[in-house]
């Protein structure tokens, strides 16, 4: 019996680990039912979701309160907030970076609750760590992403999500401290529950060159452009940017 267990579990590990989906296997509704990689096409683009299998089994008195999220958005959230409780701004993929600290991630109607794995010695065990992120599951349908090729030439719709929506928290970040409304960095990171190490990086993206930022906006920008690689060294001026990261 355990050695037929044991070898449900590794199958499926193999399964989630060859699936282009992060949170395959670790997604659930608020109701514990599982959500599923699923996707459909319009004009001949892929719309990829999470999907509630309560739904795909039609047994709608069972579906959670959010039955459908966009794979791309959710898998950007949960990838940048286990980055920004890790202090980690590595360039360890989103999908291997989920399955190696993320224990479930359950979706409400207004926000995702993600459990991590405990970091902690084998001799001393401690309880799986619990983020709370504000989440709006019903915004503009966005573009999926199939696979993500090893030798791509331009970025894909989750890098470039999860580039703009740090741009955009570093400028929010920036205003508040050219209004005085926080007093520092630290002020900052203990109010977002961030730590201050990753503050100071991320906040160098405020001045980013508007050319880089329109590159990535649009998709055009190139497929190596990480985080961890944006925000390591930038200099102060745009041209001295665009010639570093290649957009002279």
């Amino acid at each position: 019996m355990q050695a037929r267990l044991a070898a449900g579990k590794a199958h499926r590990q193999l399964a989630r680990s060859n699936s282009p989906a992060a949170l395959m296997g670790l997604i659930f509704d608020d109701r514990g039912n599982p959500m599923s990689p699923s996707h459909s096409n319009k004009k001949g683009v892929r719309y990829r979701y999470y999907v509630s299998h309560a739904l795909l089994q039609k047994r709608k008195a069972a579906v959670g309160s959010t039955p459908r999220v966009c794979v791309p958005d959710v898998e950007a959230l949960v990838a940048g907030a286990i980055r920004a409780d890790l202090d980690q701004l590595d360039d360890l993929p989103d999908c291997e970076l989920c399955q190696k600290h993320l224990l479930r991630v359950t979706v409400r109607r207004d926000q995702l609750d993600i459990e991590l794995h405990a970091q902690s010695d084998d001799s001393d065990p401690a309880p799986a760590k619990r983020l709370t992120i504000a989440f709006t599951p019903n915004g503009p349908r966005r573009k999926g992403v199939t696979h993500r090729p090893a030798s791509q030439m331009t970025i894909d719709a989750e890098t470039r999500d999860t580039l703009l929506q740090a741009i955009a928290r570093a400028r929010r970040w920036m205003a508040s401290l050219l209004a005085n409304e926080s007093a520092s960095f630290e002020d900052i990171a203990a109010a977002e529950n961030l730590a201050e190490r990753y503050v100071r990086r991320v906040a160098v993206l405020a001045c980013l060159s508007p050319k880089i930022i329109g590159a990535i906006a649009d998709g055009t920008a190139p497929g190596d452009l990480t985080l961890s690689r944006l925000t390591q060294a930038l200099p102060h001026g745009w041209r001295d940017q665009e010639a570093l990261l290649g957009f002279a």
